[in-house]
């Protein structure tokens, strides 16, 4: 019975985690390049290859969370600095923190003209940082990215934007701002070659479905609460037990 309150009470953790990630994700679902993550995959594959160690089933359940890369919808603003990645690949930004990488490609320019993100950060060429010149007289047209990446200002060539890609996107660790950092070493990509491209008066949506987000909270709000039940169940029963031994 004491060995059932545990397994119930193990039960709960993972879903407590699993629904902090749902809410994340809705929190998200209008946040550009945002990728959405999710631990019940990985509860499951985990607790069927772990064995137990006889400690009320808590070692086969470990909840981690992951995050899914599959690209989202493309929404047109036709703003200039609006880019858009098709296929795989990833924006390289520089933070104070060293290399960042991104799906957001909602970018601005800076005072001096250097392309940045939204939060300042320089967005990366492949010979240094991106910068227009005469900021103030510039037309809106007068910006031109290709699908290769190539920056065009006043059809006149003024950088290459860096676009990277990884064999093990689980090596990369998600941070605020849709950014990623990682360890994994990193390829360059031809965007003249690779199955990437880059579209210009486009970002990338969050891959998050409200719809689907919000009936696995539904779903797992329901199977948080047959847990509790089942523990308040059990121990009721142990404390009966216990007077019954009493008398």
């Amino acid at each position: 019975m004491i060995k059932g309150i545990y397994t119930s009470g193990a039960g709960l953790r993972p879903k407590v985690l699993g629904m902090e990630v749902l809410a994340n994700n809705l929190a998200n679902i209008n946040t550009a390049g945002y990728k959405r993550d999710d631990v019940f995959a990985q509860i499951l594959r985990q607790s069927g290859q772990e064995a137990s160690l006889d400690e009320g089933d808590l070692s086969g359940i470990q909840a981690e969370k992951y995050t899914s890369f599959k690209p989202g919808a493309l929404l047109q603003t036709s703003a200039p600095l609006d880019l858009a990645l098709t296929g795989t690949g990833f924006f390289a930004v520089e933070t104070p923190q060293g290399t960042r990488y991104t799906r957001n490609g909602h970018f601005t320019l800076a005072s001096d003209g250097t392309v940045t993100t939204v939060d300042g950060y320089p967005v990366q060429g492949t010979n240094g940082p991106i910068r227009i010149q005469e900021v103030d007289s510039l037309a809106p047209s007068g910006i031109v990215v290709t699908q290769t990446g190539e920056v065009l200002q006043e059809n006149k060539p003024v950088g290459q934007i860096r676009v990277v890609g990884f064999d093990n996107l689980a090596g990369l660790k998600k941070e605020p701002n849709s950014l990623f950092s990682t360890a994994e070493k990193e390829t360059q990509l031809d965007l003249t070659s690779a199955p990437t491209s880059i579209r210009q008066g486009y970002i990338e949506e969050s891959n998050v479905d409200a719809i689907s987000e919000m009936v696995s909270m539904i779903e797992l709000s329901r199977s948080f609460e047959s847990n509790q039940h089942a523990l308040k169940a059990q121990d009721a029963s142990l404390e009966k037990s216990l007077d019954v031994g009493k008398l």
